[in-house]
């Protein structure tokens, strides 16, 4: 009976080394991958995305120009106004963010535009917006929120 004590304590202890060494792998490689994530060039993002899905369609057709990506950003939501536009932007961590001008309802707009880089490509993050008068803004860019799935995927 000592014996199987013994034997069962020395394999709980063996798999508990073994899954704590596995974990700290784990966690190197998710800090490599996020501290990678922030290098992005302008270079490496230019290009033409969109998202497609449930009737709705976003396409985004961005250049490098100097430390800026530039390039029309469309929207098609389905049942809703269609907003044809330009973003302007730029990298920021993990972040590009920008402004985008658009026309909606025959009135021109501007509102402050931030996507998350993502591996899969871009995904627009939301969030409280409050009215300067001459454009809409984020409150806090650190709070927004990039959880509702419309990933823009690079074509």
């Amino acid at each position: 009976m000592k014996n199987n004590v013994s034997s069962i304590l020395a394999v709980s202890l063996f798999v508990l080394g073994f899954s704590s060494c596995q974990s700290n792998s784990s966690q190197n490689t998710s800090e490599n991958t996020t501290s990678n994530s922030n290098d992005w060039t302008t270079s490496e993002l230019a290009g033409k995305y969109s998202y497609v899905g449930n009737g709705d369609t976003i396409t985004l057709d961005i250049t490098s120009r100097n430390d800026s990506l530039v390039g029309p950003l469309n929207y098609s939501f389905k049942e809703k106004d269609r907003n044809t536009g330009t973003f302007r932007g730029v990298i920021k961590d993990s972040l590009l963010v920008g402004e985008y001008s658009f026309m909606s309802e025959g009135m021109n707009s501007t509102r402050e535009t931030v996507f998350g880089i993502v591996p899969e490509g871009l995904i627009e993050g939301f969030g409280e917006i409050e009215d300067t008068g001459e454009k809409v803004i984020f409150r806090n860019i650190d709070s927004l929120r990039f959880d509702h799935g419309m990933i823009l995927k690079k074509n």
